[in-house]
């Protein structure tokens, strides 16, 4: 979050600001959040934090950006930012109130009722979700903050009203279209078993393909043009089951992200479906013997 902040400070043309303490691998601390909030108003008012989110624009080839611009839909996108925070355990979370064909109403709230988000956290997350709904195709992107436009342009004057009626929180955002497909899937694929029968090969490349999804056994059934029946028969006579497959995804995918890159942990672990770093560690611990963190220090290559 702090490096697409940063990239749309740059990109508004605004000072940049000072060097934060390093993350703990993908998770940054809310007062490093704020410090380089508190840059951004003193730059250029409220105004400009609803625009630093299109700083990730910038950062399209990363894992994670794939992963949440390949969303299906605006509603499976913002389902995945909301997995996202509850993989990081974020305090502040965003609530999926109402979607429609082309607008949706959140709010943004905290887990701690004494402690809610900041004026100027509700509008850079929401600055966030805007940007990631363009990386996605959709067209148009307007957001209300406390019935405040906010998004691309923003009204100075409502949004003052907005901070001191306290309902930046209140978020409407609305688009026109969508007109291009999302990328392509955030991680390269592992191959399944040549020994495995066609069919259940191409299961295991629908998963393999969209980790962050929150498949069914039901979804994947369709996908595959059978009934949910005769895939659940299917699977057990070949010895496994829908989450078995699943978990032998998310494995495969995470052992080559260790093996292949420097990722920060934290993030293969969501990019490959896992609920929280202590599953990832608990589940890749659980079929190789060795944590992630000992895995890429024994066999990373180079």
């Amino acid at each position: 979050m702090l490096r697409v902040l940063r990239q749309g400070l740059l990109d508004l043309g605004l000072a940049p600001a000072p060097p934060s303490k390093p993350a703990q691998g993908a998770v940054v601390s809310l007062d490093s959040k704020r410090e380089l909030l508190t840059h951004a108003v003193q730059a250029g008012g409220l105004g400009c934090l609803a625009l630093l989110g299109r700083g990730l624009h910038r950062l399209a080839h990363e894992p994670l950006h794939s992963a949440l611009a390949a969303a299906h839909d605006a509603q499976d996108l913002l389902q995945r930012w909301a997995r996202l925070e509850r993989y990081i355990h974020s305090r502040h979370r965003v609530q999926l109130l109402a979607v429609q064909a082309r607008s949706a109403r959140l709010a943004h709230v905290s887990l701690r009722p004494q402690s809610p988000p900041l004026p100027a956290e509700d509008l850079v997350v929401l600055g966030v979700l805007a940007a990631f709904l363009d990386a996605n195709g959709h067209r148009g992107v307007r957001c209300l903050a406390g019935g405040a436009p906010v998004y691309p342009v923003c009204d100075e004057a409502a949004l003052a009203r907005a901070v001191k009626q306290g309902r930046t929180h209140e978020w409407r955002i609305d688009w026109s279209e969508r007109e291009t497909p999302p990328p392509g899937p955030a991680l390269p694929l592992t191959p399944a078993d040549a020994s495995w029968p066609a069919w259940v090969q191409e299961a295991y490349a629908a998963l393999a393909q969209n980790l962050t999804a929150p498949w069914t056994l039901d979804q994947l059934a369709e996908r595959l043009g059978q009934s949910r029946r005769s895939l659940q028969r299917g699977l057990q006579t070949q010895g496994t089951g829908f989450r078995q497959l699943q978990a032998e995804a998310r494995y495969r995918s995470a052992g080559a992200c260790l093996l292949q890159g420097t990722l920060p942990l934290a993030e293969i672990g969501f990019l490959c479906g896992y609920a929280d770093q202590s599953h990832f560690t608990r589940e890749f611990r659980l079929r190789s013997g060795l944590t992630p963190a000992d895995f890429r220090r024994e066999f990373a290559w180079g």
